[in-house]
């Protein structure tokens, strides 16, 4: 998992014949997520290559955007799919000033097991802090996750005197690639307990970044 820039360019997108194939994609993925969700789901919001999924019922995630952002590829166009959402901060938070964590992962072989650190690329909390923050983002609840879902790129962002913190992640399920020749539009589609863990991954980040005061003694 490296740190190149990340393509973000899902409002520049032409309306032409692929980017309606794409859209298509995109509201069967928001579909499953709907249906995984059930009585949690409360309403989505349309944009360009964009929807947003307004929730209920947890303690963090109040909304998370699914977003395609594209890339040309030599006779194929790949969509590329990124969460993104906001949780706000609670009475449990103490600030950490400019803060941001990237995941990056090492694995041995292509079967072997994964290990995890979270690369801190802005961090004005001190050492003890952001060695607590990455304590409890080892949590094994985090890590069977983070196993089952093919994550490419995992990012925790906040603003100093923000009241929230951005989650934004990007993986393989969810994506989809249109193919010119023969002409074929793919995407990998999540199961429902795929949806759930994804959900479950936000929440748990979330409680890991916001619920972060030290307990009085």
């Amino acid at each position: 998992m490296n740190r190149r820039e990340r393509v973000r360019n899902a409002a520049k997108a032409r309306r032409s014949f692929v980017t309606r194939r794409a859209e298509l994609k995109l509201s069967a993925l928001t579909n499953c997520f709907r249906d995984a969700l059930e009585d949690r789901w409360q309403s989505t919001e349309t944009g360009t290559l964009r929807r947003k999924l307004n929730l209920s019922g947890f303690h963090y995630l109040k909304s998370f955007q699914l977003i395609y952002n594209w890339e040309n590829r030599f006779m194929a166009v790949n969509y590329n799919l990124q969460f993104l959402c906001e949780v706000p901060v609670t009475e449990r938070f103490q600030e950490t000033g400019e803060s941001r964590l990237s995941l990056k992962c090492r694995q041995k072989g292509l079967k072997g097991q994964r290990e995890y650190t979270w690369d801190a690329l802005a961090w004005e909390g001190g050492d003890e802090s952001l060695a607590a923050c990455r304590q409890r983002l080892a949590l094994p609840l985090i890590t069977e996750r983070l196993d089952a879902l093919d994550i490419m790129e995992l990012e925790l962002r906040h603003a100093e005197g923000q009241d929230s913190w951005t989650i934004s992640c990007e993986s393989l399920i969810g994506s989809a690639t249109w193919v010119l020749l023969p002409p074929v539009f793919s995407m990998i589609t999540p199961k429902k307990s795929e949806c759930i863990q994804f959900v479950e991954l936000f929440e748990l980040l979330a409680d890991a970044v916001v619920n972060n005061r030290p307990a009085e003694t």
